[in-house]
């Protein structure tokens, strides 16, 4: 629709292309007027109907279209107004491409012919640069209920080592998601450790003070001044933190790294966190929390040590601390065997990605086979062709198995790069390029059909070099054959028809006539 100026008549309200582009990605939005001004009634395929209150210059840039400017304007207003709600497409580029014809990973993305393995489908020619159907194959990956589906075609989510090709756009980043109704994950996704939460109440380390301790009897002057904010706080100073929400209690000693957390009753928390001394005496408090943490402590804290200006230092039961030594060391064990399982997995996945079969030629190319470099040099048998990094850092390795013996040369880091990032047949040139003990030269048996070929084209470029050579040379009048006695009389053009060619067409039209006749019965 053509940009308006503000003489042409105007609805208020998102336009046809816009309204579209929403629709594609699961989204419906109008502008509506109430008298007292104009608000944006959207509502998400998972949304219920949301109305968002607009000033008139958003109502102005919502409705305006027509140019580039003016669309992506539109877009970023809209997505400006409902981020909040929803989770919104990563640009106004991946909206407009959503469900469109060119994919360009927006839906998956596709495994090309001759990428990580996979081979052509049998009687099918393969796709040649520069062209595309004018219908996509139909392997576009579909969002339902949050999650991803195809139909069984070469495309996948993310490809295994990561990779996005130069133009492509993000997987999956398209559609607007209702925030506060966010769809329910499938079985397969779902953590099996959440409900642990339940049971095992989460261990979180508080941050221990530097700064010295307050002693009780600078908060606490009379026990007229009691109070439970004082009381916490001296605690607290101390390393005893006691948080009455959660009805726990945490020792944070000097003589320990580890903090010990311990649950409270509802008795034991009323007790330690009363208002009144006279109830709940400070000797009788302090008593209560020797009886809890007696297991493990050896030690006790006293109103002496409230006094003072350093934190408690009681130690832990020799036992106590060894087991806590060896979970310790069993969790530090387990992360760092998940850590190394990871990097494993992805070091055999960047060698995956960067290993090719050179077996897989024939397949790819059926044309082309892996020959010496001299010129009548034999076929040889190219098997594994992988890239890897030295221990130099900064310099890499190209390693090939030629007829069973490993060969190995240096390439730069950008031939590296470029071997990750191009596709096996493109891999295959790289490799000839790079060693020079072999090549990847054209089979004699499809070079013998090329010189077939070739021989006819240069034939027939002779011959009709030869007859504009004669007509340059030869300038004589046309010849004219007529008979007297018959109708109608033959002609021809120079150049065009020969007299041959006449009484050849002729003839023939003659005999036609003649079985046509007898076919009828004439």
């Amino acid at each position: 629709m053509a940009i308006r100026t503000n003489t042409n008549p105007r609805e208020m309200d998102l336009q046809p292309e816009m309204q579209k582009i929403l629709m594609r990605n699961g989204m419906q939005a109008h502008v509506v007027s109430d008298g007292s001004g104009f608000r944006l009634v959207v509502q998400g395929h998972d949304s219920p109907l949301l109305t968002y209150a607009i000033t008139e210059r958003q109502m102005l840039a919502l409705t305006a279209w027509g140019s580039n400017t003016a669309n992506k304007k539109a877009y970023n207003v809209f997505t400006s107004i409902i981020g909040n709600d929803f989770h919104l497409p990563k640009n106004f580029v991946h909206a407009r491409n959503a469900n469109g014809r060119v994919a360009m990973g927006l839906h998956g993305y596709r495994i090309g012919i001759g990428e990580y393995g996979r081979i052509a489908w049998p009687h099918m020619p393969p796709p040649f640069l520069g062209w595309t159907p004018r219908n996509q194959w139909g392997f576009h990956l579909r969002r339902v209920g949050g999650d991803l589906f195809y139909p069984g075609g070469p495309a996948v989510p993310e490809r295994w080592n990561g990779r996005m090709k130069p133009g492509e756009l993000q997987s999956g980043g398209y559609g607007f998601y209702y925030k506060g109704n966010r769809q329910a994950q499938s079985q397969q996704e779902r953590d099996v450790l959440q409900g642990l939460q339940a049971v095992i109440t989460p261990m979180t380390n508080r941050p221990r003070s530097t700064e010295p301790a307050i002693p009780y009897r600078e908060l606490i002057t009379s026990p007229v001044y009691f109070s439970n904010e004082k009381w916490q706080e001296c605690l607290s100073s101390h390393g005893i933190i006691i948080d009455q929400k959660a009805k726990t209690m945490t020792i944070q000693s000097e003589r320990e790294t580890v903090d010990m957390v311990y649950d409270l009753s509802d008795e034991e928390t009323a007790i330690l966190t009363s208002n009144s001394i006279e109830e709940h005496p400070s000797e009788k408090r302090i008593g209560l929390i020797n009886d809890i943490i007696s297991p493990d402590f050896t030690d006790k804290a006293s109103m002496e040590t409230l006094n003072s200006n350093s934190r408690i230092a009681v130690g832990l039961h020799p036992e106590i601390r060894k087991e806590i030594e060896q979970e310790n060391h069993l969790q530090e064990t387990a992360l760092l065997q998940e850590q190394q399982e990871q990097k494993q997995r992805m070091i055999t996945d960047i060698q995956a990605a960067a290993t090719i079969d050179g077996r897989d030629l024939t397949p790819l190319n059926e044309k082309m086979g892996w020959y010496r470099e001299e010129r009548n040099g034999r076929e040889v048998e190219v098997g594994e062709i992988s890239v890897q990094p030295t221990e130099t850092e900064g310099k890499y390795r190209m390693s090939a198995v030629i007829d069973g013996q490993v060969i190995s040369h240096e390439i730069s880091q950008k031939e590296y790069d470029k071997f990750l990032a191009v596709d096996d047949y493109h891999r295959m040139k790289l490799f000839s390029k790079v060693f020079d003990e072999v090549d990847m030269k054209m089979r004699p048996e499809a070079r013998q059909g090329l010189g077939m070929k070739i021989l006819a084209a240069l034939t027939a470029g002779t011959v009709v070099a030869s007859e504009v050579a004669h007509n340059l040379r030869c300038h004589h009048a046309p010849d004219v054959y007529s008979e007297h006695y018959c109708s109608p009389r033959p002609y021809y053009k120079p150049g065009v028809d020969t007299p041959r060619d006449v009484a050849i067409r002729y003839f023939e039209a003659e005999m036609n006539r003649e079985i046509t006749n007898m076919r009828l019965g004439r």
